[in-house]
């Protein structure tokens, strides 16, 4: 002990050493129980892995569930096949948006993965019941803010730009002549992303960064965004992209690999879905006047999530995974877990309307109109 610590001082600093160790000791006893589980089921671990992010997400599509395990499209494939062949897993049009396939879990899948996880759940159960309502909210909040953290990590280590360099800019590849639809793709994800649309200008896109560059691409009416993944420490809190899309046409924007922040303002254009893999920071988008159902899809988790649409424009919203805050319009809600549902009046028979569906948690989700 120094000569100028206490003895608190000193069992702090050991106590924080002793909960970093039993948080690690914890992730690989759950992964222990994960391995008994996948051996019961006659599956491998990453198989395993495949049926409980479908289980705490709902229904994913194939290329979600690449992004948020991490595995390739072509193993995610080979995955779900095993899957469906052993009758865990089946493939289902998206009620919403009929040209979307989503992987769910078999109603035998869920029974059986309740029987054998049931034991350790019940148990810790009733461990927590040992303890007061002080030190259950004091667990709850602080596992919430570690499984932020970690999402949080995610996103900085499959964001992360390449060395810095000069500052640079373009504009996007010609006039769209011909061109009816949009499509703009961020394929592994991005740091800071800056978004917003032009109705007059003539380009089908123009973009500005900070930072290095990412590969640009056009085919089409589709830009794919794409930076090249060598980390460097810190290198990506300066990389930036300004988008600024063409508004006189319809756009879909997809995001896979997760990023840091986003700040959208996509009033001035038509959206015909908005999909969004791998977690961020956070995410602020500023919705426009929908033209028939418009999917809006979040998965993988966030730290604050804030979707405005036009004012009388009816949402519905699914969440998974829980929130500690929760403003949908007027109704603010507390922390809450599992899935909820909401809706504004007329959702159902609407014609125009959002479907927002987010999976993954968040520490505050804000759902409102402008």
């Amino acid at each position: 002990m120094g000569a100028d610590e206490s003895r608190e001082q000193v069992e702090r600093r050991q106590l924080i050493v002793d909960v970093t160790l039993e948080l690690g000791e914890l992730q690989a006893a759950t992964d222990a129980v994960d391995e008994a589980v996948a051996e019961r089921l006659g599956i491998n671990p990453t198989d395993l892995q495949c049926l409980n992010l479908i289980h705490r997400r709902g229904g994913m599509t194939a290329g979600q569930l690449a992004d948020e395990s991490g595995l390739s499209p072509g193993a995610i494939t080979t995955a779900l096949d095993r899957l469906e062949r052993a009758g865990y897993a089946r493939r289902t049009r998206d009620e919403v948006d009929r040209r979307r396939v989503l992987v769910e879990l078999t109603p035998s899948a869920r029974q059986t993965a309740a029987d054998l996880y049931a034991p350790v759940i019940e148990a810790g159960r009733t461990e927590c019941g040992r303890y007061p309502l002080e030190h259950l909210r004091l667990l709850r909040d602080f596992l919430r803010r570690a499984r932020q953290m970690q999402a949080e990590h995610v996103a900085h280590l499959r964001t992360s730009a390449p060395g810095v360099g000069a500052d640079a800019g373009g504009d996007g590849g010609g006039a769209p002549a011909g061109v009816k639809a949009g499509r703009l793709e961020f394929r592994r994800g991005a740091a800071k992303v800056t978004l917003s649309a032009d109705p007059a200008m003539r380009e089908l896109y123009r973009a500005e960064f900070d930072g290095a560059p990412p590969d640009i691409t056009v085919e089409g009416g589709t830009v794919s965004v794409q930076y090249q993944r060598r980390f460097r420490a810190f290198d990506w809190r300066r990389a930036a992209v300004y988008l600024t899309l063409n508004g006189s046409i319809s756009w879909a924007v997809e995001v896979r690999g997760g990023l840091a922040q986003m700040n959208a303002d996509l009033s001035r254009l038509t959206l015909t879905s908005f999909d969004m893999t791998g977690g961020a920071a956070g995410i602020d988008v500023t919705l426009p006047q929908p033209k028939g159902t418009v999917p809006v899809r979040l998965s993988g988790g966030a730290a604050n999530i804030a979707f405005h649409r036009p004012a009388g424009v009816p949402a519905g919203a699914r969440l998974t995974g829980g929130a500690a805050k929760l403003q949908f319009d007027r109704q603010q809600l507390g922390a809450f877990g599992g899935l909820t549902r909401l809706e504004t009046p007329g959702f159902e028979t609407a014609v125009d309307r959002y479907d927002i569906r987010i999976t993954g948690g968040a520490s505050s989700v804000t759902i409102d109109t402008v």
